[in-house]
């Protein structure tokens, strides 16, 4: 099943012809039910830009974009909060997590917002708790914890309203060596254990390596995808391979952290 498409996405910034943006360009993706897929570029690619379209943050110039066969720009206000709120998880590289919450307060937040039954909330909370390994912090606040204990109270948060798809942005930005492998273990358990859907735009070929596929966006455009095998180390050869034949700027390529 196709949780999400995308069509000929073209986004324009600026309104005379002589000082317009083309930050995508005819680009499309479509996505399968339990895939996790990455998107990489370089520095002013249109990543960032196709994460927000995608999210429904920002409307496409052109293009069409459907999630669960409902393309997003048809609806109103009021209905397209409802919408991100139940269909969208969302995971970012500086947390987002309230301070003056608690993780366990934190992570329901959605479930909250549902008016959803306390006995219901408490039942997904430890089931998810316990995947992620994080049911000693529960009752911490953010002060409390590691960055990677952050990050992974984060993705219990994304995921526990059950949405359609999981857009996870630079997830491993802020971490460590050791605290990036353990989110990325957490979010490949999550894709293959609870059949999760997940798009990741990362800079970080090692965070990408745990894809199932990578799609290269360059210029607003399409520009390549490989596809993982059994053997990560192996892909992750293959992203740094492609990664040099699509040149550009990226971030993290000096910092590149090995498997």
């Amino acid at each position: 099943m196709t949780v999400l498409q995308a069509e000929q996405l073209c986004k324009i910034y600026g309104s005379s012809k002589s000082v317009q943006y083309r930050a995508l360009n005819n680009f499309g993706i479509k996505i399968q039910e339990g895939e996790f897929v990455g998107v990489m570029g370089p520095s002013g690619s249109g990543k960032t830009t196709l994460l927000n379209i995608l999210a429904t943050i920002d409307k496409p110039t052109s293009g069409r974009v459907y999630i669960n066969g409902k393309d997003p720009a048809t609806l109103s206000n009021k209905q397209l909060a409802i919408f991100r709120r139940r269909e969208l998880g969302f995971i970012f590289q500086d947390f987002n997590l309230l301070d003056t919450l608690s993780m366990k307060q934190n992570i329901i937040l959605p479930l909250a917002l549902e008016k959803m039954p306390a006995a219901e909330m408490d039942k997904r909370l430890q089931a998810i708790a316990e995947l992620l390994g994080i049911n000693p912090i529960l009752d911490k606040r953010t002060y409390e914890v590691s960055g990677g204990q952050k990050q992974r109270a984060a993705i219990a948060r994304a995921i526990i309203h059950a949405p359609s798809i999981i857009l996870a942005d630079e997830l491993t930005g802020n971490l460590d060596s050791k605290a990036a492998k353990d989110v990325m273990e957490s979010l490949k358990d999550l894709n293959q254990k609870m059949r999760a859907t997940i798009l990741m735009v990362t800079h970080d070929p090692f965070a990408a390596s745990y894809c199932d596929r990578i799609v290269f966006i360059k210029d607003g455009s399409f520009f390549s995808e490989i596809r993982r095998g059994a053997n990560r180390p192996a892909f992750f050869q293959q992203i740094l391979d492609a990664l040099s034949v699509l040149g550009g700027n990226f971030d993290d390529l000096s910092r590149t952290r090995h498997s």
